[in-house]
């Protein structure tokens, strides 16, 4: 029996001769795998509609405990600066892989359905790519059975900062009990403000903002170190993700560093002018 559903495809990956396997999040039937039949030729009339990292409403067949098929689709988001620009696509592949990790197949998951059709809006407006893969780790962090304290510290309640983290007792420290793990983070006490109004915000009134570098690093520093402790994954899209991130730093540092040379020259030689004036 056919059924009309929403998807947003995650991955598809060759099967026998022509055929291919595709893995959709779907809103109401959780996340499935699909084959579609002789897909690899050029011009099967899914090809568009099975492209990773897009959004498209399906007919077809759902199998609660065998692949599933696809019988038509019409696109509702392909996300085209997600497709065009190979940073925020990263970002993007990570945010998938994430909820595809956090998700057991064949359950439905609106809710976290809804956060990455919501974190692919975002990303495709170049939203705080940053920010936002941070927003929907710290969300993702239950459905892993990790559950992080960032409202107070953890031995006096007090809500109010300067605080560090603890990764060993999961969660806040402040200054007079900083002396209750000599492990501390020893972070940045404003990573852990922008942590705190994360977890209190929607997606939706994440805007962009501009945090200087080290900040960002700072934030990307304590989500690595909770996910490392406690999640364990070890995403390809991660590695990449970093590997993208630290090449557009040095990228923006030779950059910055060639302004500030081009001024330098600018203003000597005005000097040189007015001498010779």
């Amino acid at each position: 029996m056919n059924e009309s559903f929403e998807g947003i495809v995650l991955f598809k990956r060759p099967y026998r001769d022509l055929d291919a396997l595709v893995k959709i999040f779907t809103q109401n039937y959780g996340t499935k795998m699909f084959f579609v039949k002789a897909l690899n030729k050029p011009n099967h009339s899914l090809n568009s509609h099975t492209l990773p990292l897009t959004k498209h409403s399906y007919i077809g067949t759902i199998n609660q405990d065998s692949l599933s098929f696809l019988k038509e689709a019409n696109t509702l988001n392909m996300y085209r600066q997600v497709q065009m620009d190979p940073v925020i696509q990263a970002y993007a592949v990570y945010a998938s892989q994430l909820v595809d990790a956090a998700c057991p197949d064949n359950e439905p998951r609106p809710e976290i359905y809804q956060l990455l059709s919501e974190t692919l809006n975002k990303l495709d407006q170049h939203i705080a790519p940053e920010i936002i893969i941070a927003y929907i780790e710290l969300r993702l962090l239950p459905e892993f059975g990790t559950y992080f304290n960032f409202e107070h510290c953890l031995y006096c309640q007090t809500i109010q900062g300067p605080f560090d983290m603890s990764i060993r007792q999961m969660g806040l420290l402040c200054p007079r009990h900083y002396h209750q793990d000599s492990h501390r983070m020893q972070t940045d006490p404003n990573a852990i403000y922008i942590l705190q109004h994360l977890q209190r915000l929607s997606l939706e009134d994440i805007q962009n903002v501009s945090l200087s570098p080290q900040l960002l690093a700072e934030i990307r520093r304590l989500m690595d170190a909770i996910y490392d402790e406690y999640v364990g994954l070890r995403l390809k899209s991660k590695s990449y993700l970093n590997q993208l991130t630290k090449m557009e730093q040095e990228i923006n540092k030779l950059k910055n560093s060639r302004e500030k040379s081009n001024k330098e020259k600018a203003v000597e030689k005005d000097k040189t002018q007015d001498e010779e004036n």
